[in-house]
């Protein structure tokens, strides 16, 4: 892509007025994520589930969005790393989502922030079951030399009932000011696959080379909805989630946060999210209260209604 071209200019134009809103994974969103042909996909962890709605910038491959840039590349860049989404980047956090592109859906994941003051870090993600015809279309970092540690070993076997599916480890690790992740295409329209992580001294490169990588992931999330504004939803880092689609069913409470700044400190609410919450009006009354008094002022309306018709009709 040309360094100075339209689409670069105008997404990161796009993206520069980032407000994003936080909420941890704890139930049911009345929001029904879709991807383009309705079907619905979910996140689930820890017996937790919400909704996700793919990211989307008009019609962009997620190359493109990615935007890997090397030495390489034109743009290029001796940071390897994703120049594209840095507005979606977080500082010491490990970040993923679904991309909704020309090409079918992909899974994208980015671990730290571009140009931020960091020590660097490590990771590593097992994905178990995913779909067989996909494949690693960004892989960063993918160059040969001394400093390129990572490793993405993929895969493809046969369940118990017979069908494909592939299996990825992937090991990352990069130094500071740096950023590290990739882009897998080809979910289609109907997947169920697993990601095991293991991030900071787990990570099996944590020591890897001139390690140990010091710096730490202190938060995993994974982003939803409208690209410009996404939901960030912050998952347990120790446990692993599935990524499907589906349906949520039941129900649970959701705590939501919201800040129109990555740095700065955000304040809480805890709201119901089964499909039978209530809402709180301004007034302070809940959904269902307000719904009692609208049906006596509506009963009172009627009743003064035929009170004027019938005297109308006297006179």
């Amino acid at each position: 892509m040309p360094r100075n071209s339209p689409v670069t200019v105008n997404r990161r134009r796009f993206l520069s007025a980032t407000a994003a809103s936080t909420v941890a994974l704890g139930g049911l969103s009345t929001t029904q994520a879709r991807q383009s042909d309705g079907s619905k996909i979910v996140i689930e962890q820890d017996g937790k589930c919400i909704p996700l709605q793919p990211l989307s910038y008009e019609g962009l491959p997620v190359e493109q969005f990615y935007d890997y840039r090397t030495p390489d590349t034109e743009p290029s860049s001796y940071k390897y790393a994703s120049f594209g989404t840095q507005q979606l980047q977080r500082k010491n956090t490990s970040i993923m989502f679904l991309y909704d592109g020309p090409k079918g859906l992909s899974l994208v994941v980015i671990h730290d922030k571009l140009h931020s003051t960091g020590s660097g870090g490590a990771v590593t993600f097992r994905l178990t079951r995913l779909p067989a015809k996909g494949k690693w279309v960004v892989k960063d970092d993918s160059y040969d030399g001394p400093t390129n540690r990572d490793t993405f070993d993929h895969s493809i076997n046969r369940d118990w009932e017979g069908k494909k599916t592939a299996t990825s480890v992937i090991n990352w690790t990069w130094q500071d000011g740096r950023a590290d992740g990739g882009v897998y295409r080809g979910l289609g329209d109907e997947f169920e696959f697993k990601i095991h992580p293991a991030f900071n001294e787990k990570a099996t490169l944590s020591s890897a080379g001139e390690g140990p990588y010091e710096g730490k992931i202190n938060k995993w999330e994974v982003l939803s909805g409208n690209v410009n504004n996404p939901t960030r939803t912050e998952l347990k880092m120790q446990k692993p989630v599935t990524i499907k689609t589906g349906s949520c069913n039941g129900s649970s409470k959701q705590t939501s946060t919201s800040s129109s700044n990555s740095d700065d400190q955000t304040s809480s609410r805890e709201t119901s999210s089964s499909p039978r919450s209530t809402t709180t009006t301004p007034g302070g009354a809940s959904g269902q209260s307000r719904g009692f008094f609208e049906r006596i002022w509506d009963g009172l309306g009627a009743a003064l209604n035929a009170v004027l018709s019938f005297f109308g009709n006297l006179f």
